[in-house]
């Protein structure tokens, strides 16, 4: 599987063989084909009103890409001895919820040791869900506080997609986090891309994170890197600071400004949406991929152009002189 997310038109092949033909076919929506798959290009068969093309399309995208997120992790973990088990709430309480039949048919039922952070526990797996998780010789649910020590105090909470692996090792069964919180996220820190999206409760994956603009529930992501020398022509963007307080940013070649990125982009602060900046120097280092700095939340103050759109941010604080040397530094 890896392999295939890695290959452009074995990604496709994926994709058109499930999830794209259910959501042509009318697949639970009975019967009721509200899209269609032809000549590689993915549509709608129905038509709405001009002034609410832009709602939907932005609609349509942000769902599109949660369920494709969600469908190719859910491939990616459909091997023997593993299972991506989802934290939601039940009665105000975060709680594992078991993948559906027939994946869920190789697993244990009621009581069953599992490993917690290598210490041992016992866990209760009824039809759907893991409910309670005790210590030996204490009857106290252990479960929840589990789940939030990984993910915060929102774990589970709706609009969050914090998701537990469970695994056999060594002929025992091991609960451990994916995309677990690795702390707080500090201004000025720096962080590898696979990091990011755990520190705001989110799930990685290469197929939505490898890239400069990532769009997520109540979030955008700019990802930006300064010396684009080691990137192909297409990629060339004009990314860089025009003082310690403001950051210059080139979108990607189609976006527009009245499409559904661009709106979102400009009206960010209506919508609800926190702009995260984060910058690195270059792409690479002797030890691999660079990190990113961690420069906070921006706020749009101008842009001008289309496709691409050049958009002025407003940071919170100065770019402290450390952190300004290494990213300005000549190369």
């Amino acid at each position: 599987m890896g392999s295939t997310l890695n290959d452009r038109k074995a990604l496709i092949r994926l994709l058109e063989q499930n999830p794209l033909v259910a959501w042509a076919g009318g697949k639970g929506t009975a019967g009721v084909s509200y899209f269609s798959y032809q000549g590689g290009t993915f549509q709608t068969t129905f038509s709405v009103e001009p002034d609410s093309e832009a709602a939907l399309e932005e609609m349509v995208r942000e769902l599109a890409e949660w369920r494709l997120t969600e469908y190719l992790d859910r491939v990616r973990t459909q091997t023997a001895g593993f299972s991506t088990l989802k934290v939601s709430h039940a009665n105000g309480r975060p709680i594992l919820f078991l993948p559906p039949e027939p994946e869920r048919s190789d697993l244990p039922e009621g009581w069953t040791d599992v490993f917690v952070d290598g210490a041992m526990y016992s866990a209760n797996f009824v039809k759907v869900a893991i409910n309670l998780v005790r210590k030996a010789g204490d009857e106290a649910n252990q479960l929840p506080k589990i789940l939030r020590q990984w993910f915060g105090p929102d774990a589970g909470a709706p609009g969050t997609r914090h998701t537990v692996a469970l695994e056999v090792k060594d002929d025992r069964w091991h609960l451990k986090p994916l995309g677990r919180r690795g702390g707080e996220l500090q201004l000025w820190g720096s962080y590898s891309r696979e990091e990011i999206p755990p520190l705001f409760g989110l799930a990685f994956s290469t197929a939505i994170w490898n890239a400069g603009f990532v769009k997520r529930p109540g979030h955008i992501f700019l990802l930006a890197t300064l010396d684009k020398s080691g990137h192909g022509s297409e990629f060339q963007y004009k990314d860089h600071f025009i003082s310690r307080n403001e950051f210059e940013w080139q979108s990607q070649n189609r976006t527009a400004q009245d499409d559904a990125d661009g709106q979102a982009i400009r009206y960010h602060a209506e919508r609800g949406l926190a702009v995260h900046l984060f910058v690195r120097s270059q792409k690479k280092t002797p030890r691999g991929a660079a990190p990113f700095v961690y420069c906070g939340d921006v706020q749009f103050f101008d842009w001008h152009g289309d496709q691409p759109i050049t958009v002025k941010w407003k940071l919170q604080s100065d770019v402290p002189d450390a952190v300004w040397s290494s990213l300005t530094r000549p190369k």
